[in-house]
């Protein structure tokens, strides 16, 4: 028998064009069927009275470690760095989740739906990411091939005497590993019996499969990414990008997109020296694609808005504010058919709130994921934050 879910009333920003005030938002099996402003309510159907409501799509972190890093747990629940390596890409994130942990519920109750989880950055190469539902559906896996330029490489290995202690080490270990993979899928030409468990993740690199997804905070890291990518033709994702609003112009003429954030932390380290909230209207002005994030558990997910918020008071529209909470996520992750906005087919990932998500007193009434009502504000106690 066919569910048939109706939001009625309220304000509903499909991210689809402009928003619609007193609409209908109609769920059928998990997936949208309509957005329409006027329609009969059949009988049968379950109806959510959104008046005076906020509905949005579900909203995406598309940088995590959500649940390789639980929360209140050391070395038992630590797995986010396979930090005996720098070159690791055949360390999956899905192998490390733990779907119990309480980022999964604190994602959920803040409206988020969807995040893309990575390996850490202490390895040049860290391992393959994974996006997911946060009630544990799997989107994507892998969703790309993390890496790391900058600090943390340099700092893991220093400190155990090894190479990279330096970003001429970073660089040169990824240029390896990366003319390693091109000699073996010429190899594998040869010999249909050949296989590197280590080495064969990458060649999705080449395939264009995955992206590879760079730690990167700093301009001149930044610029090694750029060069290091377009040197073997891979396709890339810059991750942080801290420093991005220097080089904007380059990121938006190379169609580079990139995942902004944390962007409300304290300068801990050097490559945050340059830290500004006003990245994210330079990255709109010069026509940067971007999506915010929170780099969880760096902050909690619902961070992700104070994120945007800030970034508004700092001249980033509102328009733009949202589409880096929901359909530029999708579009980076290349999920924009399933999820990102509202639109018929898509997944019913729905957030109902009872301000607008810029206004910093909102708060999520209802978190729908696949068509079902997975959250729902009653009281304090299932604030999960």
């Amino acid at each position: 028998m066919e569910k048939l879910l109706i939001i009625k009333g309220g304000k509903i920003f499909t991210m689809e064009g402009a928003p619609l005030e007193g609409g209908y938002v109609v769920i059928k099996n998990g997936k949208i069927e309509d957005v329409t402003p006027r329609m009969e309510v059949p009988k049968d159907a379950k109806v959510i009275d959104a008046a005076d409501s906020f509905i949005y799509p579900g909203f995406i972190d598309i940088h995590t470690h959500t649940g390789l890093w639980e929360e209140g747990v050391n070395i038992e629940g630590s797995d986010g760095n396979e930090a005996t390596d720098p070159v690791t890409p055949h360390v999956r994130a899905i192998d490390g989740i733990n779907f119990h942990d309480d980022g999964f519920k604190e994602a959920i109750s803040s409206g988020v739906t969807t995040v893309n989880i990575m390996p850490g950055s202490a390895n040049v190469i860290g391992g393959q990411g994974v996006a997911t539902k946060t009630t544990g559906e799997i989107l994507l896996n892998p969703s790309g091939i993390k890496m790391a330029l900058g600090e943390n490489p340099k700092r893991v290995y220093s400190s155990q005497k090894k190479l990279p202690s330096t970003r001429l080490g970073n660089a040169a270990i990824l240029r390896k590993a990366l003319i390693d993979t091109l000699n073996y899928i010429e190899k594998k030409k040869k010999d249909k019996k050949a296989f590197d468990f280590k080495l064969e993740p990458l060649v999705g690199l080449f395939e264009g499969k995955y992206p590879a997804r760079i730690h990167s905070h700093r301009e001149d890291d930044i610029l090694t990414a750029l060069r290091i990518m377009k040197e073997f033709g891979i396709k890339f994702v810059i991750e942080h990008s801290t420093e991005g609003h220097f080089i904007a112009e380059i990121l938006a003429k190379e169609q580079v997109p990139c995942a902004l954030g944390p962007t409300i932390t304290t300068r801990i380290k050097q490559e945050l020296k340059f830290r500004t909230p006003e990245t994210a209207r330079i990255y709109e002005e010069k026509g940067v694609l971007f999506a915010f994030t929170t780099d969880f558990p760096v902050l909690p997910h619902y961070g992700l808005f104070y994120s945007a918020q800030i970034a508004v008071r700092h001249g980033l529209s509102e328009e733009m504010a949202l589409k880096a909470l929901t359909i530029n996520g999708a579009k980076i992750l290349g999920l924009d058919h399933r999820i990102g906005s509202l639109k018929k087919g898509k997944d019913a990932d729905i957030v109902i709130t009872n301000k607008e998500v810029l206004d910093p007193r909102f708060r999520v009434k209802m978190t729908i994921i696949s068509g079902e009502i997975v959250y729902e504000h009653k009281s304090r106690e299932d604030l999960y934050i």
